[in-house]
């Protein structure tokens, strides 16, 4: 209990809502557009909505070829996510034998599937996928006419990101042609993003390791959190030699970004190099991908692949689960814009949209938890 009272994320909610008293009851500090809430705070603006129309003004042509592309990708994204589900879901139920890590479907949840040592990569990429995805949902509403009330940014808890609140009744109003784009638009964004990074890992990193980097060890090991390990007794590391024999009589040489560390023997081994390591201290390991043109720090060097690869997985799988016809994700919407004029009865509607939205969290239940039935607690 008491390691849990000292943890930092325990501590951070702790001051969050120190200071939410101090400054809403003590001092009782409300500036005009800022919220305080318990555990975030929001900035809310009318004035920057002006960066809207001057984006707009400036290249109109490509913010509709864009959202007309984004409906077309947002439909196809839709029918592959409800496929890739399905067919996985099937792999589990009628050929278990053939079940591997990539059937691994979890839900990104702090400390819970994801190790606390990527949250800061993670925050930054989610940060840049939700202004991205809300900046082009209000550049496509502006465009075909629709009022916005108010843009922003908030902050809750560690979880940053942006939003656009468009005016309601207008987009209610709205052709249906509009409402696809603009729900459409969201996820058109994220794939380009999440793509744009790909790319960018592809041409800037190398496609073969060149060592592991240390991202957990215990207390007073010898090798120390991100410490890159290239070599031990002249055996590169990689994913290859990880899990092959290594032999020593005295002595382990270990290659590392600090230099040559010396670990001496009780007595001869011939052991697995990935032994070797969690001998030495290490608990958790990242593979080390250098890069082309490199910048001289290999720890600076994989702390940007590690964002990229952030932004590439969260980029194109937000993309795609937004697109699901789950009633409040933008699938919902899209699926809307194009059955509004097709199903006359609002009560026939929403019966539909909600056996959408039941099957599809069906679909993502179903495999989460066949996820943990197979493979167990799982933590990227």
């Amino acid at each position: 209990m008491l390691e849990l009272m000292g943890h930092p994320l325990v501590i951070l909610a702790v001051a969050w809502l120190t200071i939410y008293l101090i400054l809403r009851f003590a001092l009782k500090w409300e500036p005009r557009g800022l919220k305080l809430y318990p555990l975030g705070i929001l900035l809310k603006s009318e004035r920057a909505l002006w960066i809207f129309d001057r984006i707009t003004s400036a290249i109109p042509s490509l913010i509709k070829v864009s959202s007309d592309l984004g409906v077309a990708l947002g439909f196809g994204m839709m029918g592959f996510a409800i496929y890739i589900l399905a067919k996985n879901l099937g792999t589990y139920l009628f050929a278990p034998a053939q079940v591997g890590p990539q059937n691994i479907v979890l839900p990104l949840v702090i400390g819970v599937t994801i190790r606390f040592e990527h949250l800061p990569y993670m925050l930054l990429a989610l940060g840049i996928i939700l202004i991205t995805h809300e900046g082009m949902h209000g550049l496509i509403a502006r465009l075909e006419g629709v009022r916005l009330k108010s843009t922003g940014f908030f902050l809750f808890y560690v979880f940053p990101g942006g939003f656009v609140e468009p005016d309601e009744e207008e987009f209610k109003r709205a052709p249906s042609k509009t409402k696809a784009r603009v729900a459409a638009g969201g996820s058109f964004a994220n794939l380009f993003v999440g793509l744009a990074a790909l790319f960018l890992i592809l041409s800037m990193f190398s496609p073969v390791e060149a060592g592991i980097i240390v991202t957990g060890a215990e207390a007073g090991s010898l090798l120390r959190v991100n410490d890159v390990v290239f070599a031990v007794n002249d055996v590169a590391v990689n994913r290859t030699t990880l899990y092959q024999n290594i032999s020593a009589s005295r002595v382990l040489v270990i290659k590392t970004s600090r230099g040559d560390l010396t670990y001496r023997l009780e007595e001869p081994m011939n052991m697995p190099l990935a032994q070797v390591l969690r001998m030495l201290g290490v608990t958790h390991i990242a593979y080390y991908f250098p890069m082309k043109a490199g910048l001289g720090d290999p720890l600076l060097e994989h702390s940007l692949y590690r964002l990229l690869s952030w932004i590439q997985l969260l980029g194109i799988n937000v993309a795609i689960f937004n697109m699901l016809p789950i009633y409040f994700l933008d699938g919902s919407l899209l699926v809307n814009a194009l059955l509004e004029k097709l199903i006359r009865s609002e009560k026939t509607l929403k019966a539909f949209n909600f056996a959408l939205t039941a099957f599809s969290i069906a679909l993502i239940a179903l495999n989460i938890g066949f996820t943990f039935k197979t493979f167990g607690f799982l933590q990227l």
